[in-house]
């Protein structure tokens, strides 16, 4: 929930948005992070700061149309906005990576096929590079940081492939 709160806040920092102006600038940014961002509905954590005064919501309707609600951030929010961030920016966690179980059980698997497995595994993620350098040149999210984004991205993947790299050459 607490992502969530900095990804609203954050998003909020620019001026009021809509629920649907916030869902897809959300989707969006989960793209660059590869789903990372949980938002099934948007709606309940929006209430949820609503409660907690860290947003207010206005309701306007415009001829025929459904009912809209525009949410803007509070300077409750503002000052929650940056206790977010900064606790963000601090929490450093052991970094998981899915291979780390298999690289535990793969004295089990043959010479061959693990070399060959560990081989696709490096096409795999110079596709998952190229991808990201794809989506870097088509983005057009408003965030003078997103190159950082990217960049950092990027040099997990050459670090990952580098070690897969050498270990499949140990084998």
């Amino acid at each position: 929930m607490k992502e969530q709160e900095l990804l609203f806040l954050g998003l909020l920092q620019d001026g009021p948005k809509h629920g649907y102006q916030l869902k897809k600038l959300t989707r969006d940014i989960s793209v660059t992070f590869t789903g990372l961002i949980k938002t099934d509905s948007i709606y309940y954590p929006l209430q949820k700061m609503l409660k907690n005064g860290l947003v207010t919501q206005v309701s306007g309707k415009e001829g025929n149309r459904p009912l809209k609600y525009t949410y803007k951030i509070t300077q409750k929010g503002k000052d929650e906005f940056k206790k977010l961030l900064l606790s963000n920016i601090l929490t450093i966690e052991k970094p998981y990576f899915s291979i780390d179980l298999s690289l535990y059980f793969l004295h089990h698997i043959p010479v061959q096929p693990k070399r060959h497995y560990l081989q696709i595994r490096i096409k795999l993620l110079n596709r998952l590079k190229k991808s990201i350098q794809d989506l870097k040149i088509s983005q057009s999210l408003p965030s003078p940081n997103l190159s950082a984004i990217f960049e950092h991205n990027q040099e997990l993947l050459d670090a990952e492939i580098k070690f897969i790299t050498r270990l499949a050459e140990k084998i």
